[in-house]
């Protein structure tokens, strides 16, 4: 059996009865990094919704994760994944330093509510120094600028090691400065065993670690393939 990472095949989704993923076939292989790729409401969003489990495909449509077509709890699916978005910023809210704030990935939560184990403390150290945010580990969240809280929120979620990294939108309200150190600190990930889908709708944001691009367009995929031959010019005029 060839190793994947996501397996989904003929997905349809629908909400309040409107169709809001339309024949969804993608498989992304154990070393692969994407970019997903669509212009608002081309369903970029929804697709990871999927990928996570918070949608569920209906008329035999089937979605499998990490080389595994049994039955697997969710619970153990999201323990796997990592999610950093500008979205879920503007949630994350919380009067702690940069430090506790990358502790709390191990407990899933909103700010720290438990006393992080030795281990976790040097484990979380380790991602902030590979991240170059040591600096920030005594900053108080609330007095970071917006791409330094966007960096912590990195390192939060990749303190348990997660097999794949969803990044959605993570770009979104950083300015030019801001975007291009965040871009370059995702670049480092390349390093490590943890893939990508970094989701997006500016063509500049795809880094080098990228290796396909999926492209959605009126919630299904229109082209999906190797970086090089996604980002001609008449696959991308059409896609766009």
């Amino acid at each position: 059996m060839t190793r994947f990472l996501i397996e989904i095949k003929n997905a349809d989704v629908y909400l309040r009865g409107a169709k809001i993923l339309s024949g969804i076939h993608w498989t992304m292989g154990m070393h692969e990094n994407w970019a997903v790729v669509g212009n608002n409401g081309s369903g970029k969003t929804t697709l990871m919704k999927l990928v996570f489990g918070e949608l569920i495909p209906v008329h035999g449509g089937e979605v499998h994760w990490f080389s595994n077509r049994e039955h697997t709890p969710l619970r153990e699916i999201r323990n796997k994944i990592g999610f950093v978005s500008a979205e879920y910023q503007a949630d994350y809210d919380q009067n702690i330093t940069g430090l506790e704030a990358v502790e709390s990935g191990f407990f899933s939560s909103i700010g720290l509510y438990d006393t992080a184990t030795k281990k976790q403390k040097k484990t979380a150290l380790e991602w902030m120094d590979f991240l170059g945010i040591t600096n920030l580990a005594g900053k108080r969240y609330r007095r970071m600028s917006y791409g330094e809280v966007r960096r912590i929120l990195l390192a939060r979620a990749l303190v348990n090691h997660p097999a794949l990294l969803i990044l959605d939108e993570a770009c979104n309200g950083l300015d030019i400065p801001a975007k291009e150190v965040f871009l370059s600190t995702i670049e480092k990930l390349s390093r490590t065993k943890t893939r990508m889908i970094y989701i997006t709708h500016h063509i500049e944001e795809i880094v080098p670690t990228i290796t396909h691009v999926l492209y959605m367009k009126d919630c299904q995929i229109f082209s999906q393939g190797k970086k090089q031959a996604m980002l001609k010019n008449k696959v991308l005029s059409n896609a766009l």
